[in-house]
């Protein structure tokens, strides 16, 4: 398989010297032994094979894609990939391209696709390595002027940039001021050309392909080396006989063509030239010129690059930016390994080189100073990172209607399965792998509960609890919550009875933290102007930390409150500057011995029965953890959980009473531990004790002649001077000291710390053995909560005070030891028997978060869609519309139309309706030829300007047409078509129009694409088919004479197409009608035959 119709001749004539007449073509117009054993054809022809279940497919064993890397072709690359995917498994796949950077992904692709293991066969090395150079002369002069910048082991070499940067700068280019800018760079291109013409001769660098970026640019270069002669009186002989014998296939007329005069002065002088917009008899003749040494330079455009086997000892590059239909840009590192690729000869060169022209680059790519292309861009276009191959696949009508006719492959298992779809494939396999290792775990510590369990009456009894939220999301979260948690979670420990009580106890759990939430948020809308009351500074709160998996309970002191933004897409939030104590990180389950025994500081945390336990304690009993933390299945929750739910779940909701308690040693220890934390009150806060510090009993009290500070600004003030230092031991926390010499803020320091230390000494018993009502809690004389409607004057309506008081009982019941005599919303006696409550609730909670990591997988799985359905939706609908496709069928059977349409190969929908309406009936051959043409040229994206893209350009066209009866001006695009052909033309138009409209309502991807008409070619192809010789038709016509042999040859193959569904649906008359048309259109140098496959013609190697 290739790309390029004329390379298919070349490749023809390489297989068939190595093996044979065993080696057969197949294209649109060419079939030559097509039982032969190795098959040359195009992609289309393989596509069009698979489609129709040909026989060639059955006994097929090896399909090789040449050139794969033109998967990447916006207008083409899709009917590789469909190739790919619609092969059958048993034949051996072979792709071939040497610009393929992510080779591993398209393996990886292709290997789910098929089935199959993929072997990716790669070098780095080139047979023949490359040396890269600037050629930095503005004369005739070419001494020293040519600079290394990437050696042969691809190091870019600084040193040959910076002395060609020196070299350039010193040669300014001289313009005369009679002269314009335009006219001295041709002056200065022609002179620095004559100059390199030079050293190509003396340092036998030739035969060269330079490249240019344009037709006319290709010309031009050619044409200023009039005076450059750089063949033998021999090689010009066996050029002219060449020459002779090729042009002895055309009309004598069109012997005289322009085209063939200035090619062959340019040959004899062993220069040539290669653009797409050549004849493609000359583009042969050149291709094998050059291939035998005749031609020495080459000026080509890049499509020389593309399947030609035309290489050369040296590449030389006049630009480095081109046009891509819409802009000019660089080139990007593939395109210039494309065609830096053909330098340097297998066997024959031990290196080719590549020279960039410093004086043709564009003033944009070069730098100011140096007047160079800049390094980095050098760097970047030589050795950057190839163009990555991505998915070109498109829907169109034509693949619908194919599969839908005979594949056993559906359109929607061709979308799932194409390069577009890898990624999400992958992310399908990867979610799939996440779901099985939840539900493994889910499986491993849940049961299965029937819906009249004790769950359902506590999804019930919470439902039913009133949950007054302000935060957004809060409920439906808690909602789900509740719904995902439809198992018995097992004890960690074989608990029993503790089982039943788990659900309702964490619930209620789960509720304290979003009624704390709530209430936060309440105060900050409706009641700011009570914070400074609620936050004053000096106010004792309780505050929890995580500390490796373990949430702690830290009191502090408030020094002040402020907003901050919580991210761009949510509101402020509030933030306490507060002072507390640094609790060491590594605390409970890391200390080292040595920390253990240098610290005099005791963690109190009771677990069960009725003694407390110690820090040694604590490190030496693993039923202390809560839970044994899982790092893969953190982050397969955190990928499948939502951002916000994933936020909200983060942590356990343990409950104060659950929370270990750190106690400093004595007050000297609790006073170097203070430090300032700025702490997030949604994200930290358990309560609000009513307990303020203040500073009114001290004799050194912070108050001078003038005026009395209360305690609230001594705390301002003592922020101010405060500066944190770094610990000296290993958790990398911040310790307090004071700036200046005023002892008082020491003191008032010292108070703090007091009442920090007063508070945990309340809570933590101070005997050695704790009475057995207290099981799982160290919390005894806990500081009461902030009564609000009382110690802040709030006038509240009914649905806050419900709140409040709501809030308030819960965290009470939350916050006192828990004990089977205690009064709550839960049952404790059960709860009370479970043998590591901890790490039981934690277990809840983790089953929580996998139950939503799940739903929210399986969701997605099942929500999937692929990228290209709503096109394909819509397609099928227009196809239904308009009667292609039968929808009253379960299968969607095609109809009459559909069947003629699956015989046509360009426009199929707009042909199709116009054929069966008989628009060409009444046409005579040549007027059927022009009329047909319009539908057979694709019109490229330099083509499709605004205007004809506009939802309004059909409708002005045919309404100028009708707008012509009445002595208007036709619209500039209808000016050049016959008139006798404009109420046909007319006729196009309207069913085009309303073809468009119907795309466009159903949204389709440039609904204009498959109903704009190529008008230009219309005139030329009714002169052509009314007998006008090629060099008549062509004459006063800006389309290039190549660019028109490719149109006629696109009509050619459409006309065919037609004809042969015409025939096959019993239209013969209509068909015979075509097939006239047909003959118009094939003759002279139309079906002129490759020089690669006439047996007449002799290569010039031969003679």
């Amino acid at each position: 398989m290739s790309l390029v119709l004329y390379v298919f001749y070349r490749s023809l004539y390489i297989w068939r010297e190595r093996f044979g007449e065993n080696v057969g073509l197949i294209t649109g117009d060419i079939k030559l032994a097509q039982e032969a054993s190795l098959l040359i054809m195009t992609t289309e022809i393989l596509y069009n094979m698979l489609c129709n279940a040909s026989e060639i497919i059955k006994n097929l064993e090896i399909v090789i894609l040449d050139e794969v890397h033109y998967i990447n072709n916006p207008d083409r690359g899709y009917v590789w990939e469909q190739i790919m995917i619609m092969l059958p498994k048993h034949i051996l796949l072979v792709m071939l391209s040497a610009t393929v950077p992510n080779s591993f992904e398209i393996a990886d692709w292709l290997g789910r696709v098929r089935g199959c293991e993929i072997h990716v066969i790669a070098t780095d090395k080139r047979p023949v390595p490359l040396e890269h150079y600037l050629y930095t002369s503005m004369t005739e002069q070419y001494t020293s002027h040519l600079h290394l910048i990437v050696d042969k082991d691809g190091r870019f070499i600084d040193s040959g940039y910076q002395t060609a940067a020196l070299s350039n700068s010193s040669r300014r280019p001289y313009r005369s001021p009679a002269c314009s800018w335009k006219d001295a760079f041709l002056i200065q291109t022609k002179n620095t050309w004559l100059g390199f013409v030079n050293l190509l001769k003396e340092q036998n660098l030739m035969p060269a392909i330079a490249f240019a970026f344009s037709r006319s640019s290709v010309e031009t270069l050619a044409k200023n080396l009039s005076s450059v002669d750089l063949t033998s009186k021999s090689e010009k002989q066996q050029i002219t006989k060449f020459f002779s014998t090729i042009t002895g296939r055309l009309r004598k007329c069109d012997r005289k063509l322009a085209s063939v005069k200035f090619l062959h002065d340019l040959t004899r002088r062993g220069l040539a030239v290669h653009h797409s917009g050549m004849l493609p008899i000359l583009k042969e003749t050149v291709e094998l010129l050059f291939r035998d040494g005749l031609v020495k330079i080459l000026f080509a455009t890049e499509t020389v690059s593309t399947g030609v086997n035309t290489p050369a000892r040296c590449v030389v590059f006049t630009s480095l930016e081109k046009f891509d239909g819409q802009s000019r840009r660089p080139l990007d590192p593939s395109e210039f390994t494309q065609m830096a690729g053909r330098a340097g000869r297998r066997g024959i060169d031990a290196k080719g080189l590549v020279i960039i022209l410093v004086s043709t680059i564009g003033k944009s790519l070069k730098s100011s100073v140096t007047g160079l292309p800049t390094e980095s861009l050098l760097r970047n276009m030589i050795l950057g990172r190839q163009t990555e191959l991505i998915s070109r696949f498109r829907v169109t009508y034509s693949m619908i209607l194919n599969l839908h006719r005979s594949s056993s492959l559906t359109p929607q298992d061709i979308m799932k399965r194409s390069f577009m779809e890898a990624a999400s494939h992958r992310w399908e396999t990867k979610k799939r792998q996440h779901l099985s290792v939840l539900n493994k775990k889910l499986n491993e510590t849940t049961t299965i509960i029937s819906h009249n369990n004790n769950i359902s009456n506590i999804i019930t009894q919470v439902s039913n609890i009133t949950m007054s939220t302000s935060i957004e999301g809060t409920s439906d979260l808690f909602k789900s919550l509740i719904d995902s948690l439809d198992v018995q979670v097992k004890c960690p420990h074989n608990g029993v009875e503790c089982c039943d009580s788990i659900d309702q106890y964490y619930q209620l759990c789960y509720k304290y933290r979003q009624l704390t939430n709530s209430i936060i948020s309440t105060l900050d809308v409706k009641y700011a102007q009570h914070l400074q009351q609620i936050f004053c500074p000096g106010r004792l709160i309780l505050l929890q930390f995580m500390i490796n998996q373990s949430v702690w309970l830290v009191p502090a002191v408030i020094i002040n409150y402020h907003w901050t933004k919580r991210n761009k897409d949510s509101g402020n939030q509030i933030m306490l500057n507060v002072i507390q104590w640094t609790l060491p990180i590594n605390l409970p389950n890391s200390l080292t011995q040595e920390e253990r025994q240098s610290s005099s500081s005791e963690l109190v945390l009771v677990v069960s029965g009725s003694d407390t336990i110690t820090s040694e304690q604590i490190n030496n009993n693993k039923n202390t953890n809560y839970y044994e933390y899982d790092e893969i299945e953190e982050k397969i929750l955190r990928h499948s959980i939502n951002e916000d739910s994933f936020k909200a779940t983060s942590t356990v909701p343990v409950p104060p009473h659950l929370m270990p308690v750190f106690v400093p040693s004595s007050l000297d220890d609790g006073y170097s531990r203070l430090t300032r934390q700025s702490v997030s009150l949604s994200d930290s806060l358990v309560r609000i004790c009513d307990q303020i510090v203040t500073f009114q009993d001290m004799k050194c009290n912070f108050i001078d002649n003038n005026n009395s500070k209360s305690h609230s600004s001594i705390l301002e003030l003592l922020l101010q001077s405060i500066k944190q230092i770094n610990i000296s031991r290993k958790d990398d926390a911040k310790l307090l000291s004071v700036n200046g010499n005023d002892h008082r803020f020491d003191i008032y320091l010292q108070v703090i710390n007091s009442a920090l230390f007063n508070c945990v000494n309340s809570i933590v018993p101070q005997e050695s053995s704790l009475k057995s009502a207290v099981h799982y809690t160290t919390l005894r004389n806990v500081p009461k909560q902030m009564d609000f409607k009382k110690d802040s004057n709030l006038v509240m309506d009914e649905e806050d005070v419900c709140l409040f008081d709501e809030y308030s009982t819960l965290n009470e019941q939350l916050t006192i030891p828990l004990s089977k005599d205690t009064i709550t919303a839960f049952d404790p006696t059960n709860l009370l028997k479970c043998p590591n409550l901890l790490q039981h609730l934690n277990l809840v909670h983790q089953t929580v978060r996998r139950k939503l990591a799940i739903n929210s997988i399986e969701n997605n799985l099942a929500n999937y869609q692929l990228q290209l359905s709503n096109e394909y939706t819509g397609r099928l609908s227009v196809l239904k519309k308009l009667g292609f496709i039968d929808s009253a069928t379960q299968s969607y059977c095609l109809s009459f139309k559909g069947f003629f349409a699956c015989e046509l190969t360009s426009k199929e929908v707009l042909l199709t309706q116009l054929l069966l309406d008989g628009f060409i009936d009444d046409l005579l051959a040549p007027d059927i030829a022009a009329v047909l043409s319009a539908f057979a040229n694709e019109l490229r994206a330099q083509d499709l300007t605004p205007e004809k893209t506009s939802v309004y350009y059909l409708k002005q066209l045919f309404d100028s047409i009708n707008n012509s009866a009445h002595n208007f001006n036709l619209h500039k695009d209808l000016e050049c078509i016959p008139r006798h052909l404009l109420p046909v033309f007319k006729n196009v138009l309207i069913c085009a129009y309303e073809l468009e409209k119907l795309q466009r309502l159903h949204n389709l991807t440039d609904p204009y694409l498959e109903s704009r008409l190529d008008l230009r070619i219309v005139p030329l192809v009714y002169k052509w088919a009314n007998g006008y010789s090629f060099s008549a038709t062509v004459s006063k016509c800006d389309i290039p004479e190549g660019s028109l042999i490719k149109s006629l040859l696109q009509l050619d193959e459409l006309i065919r197409h037609i004809s042969g569904a015409c025939r096959q649906f019993g239209n013969h008359i209509l068909s015979l009608k075509i097939d006239e048309a047909r003959g118009l259109i094939h003759r002279d140098i139309v079906c002129s035959p490759s020089l690669y496959v006439s047996q007449d013609i002799k290569l010039a190697k031969d003679d």
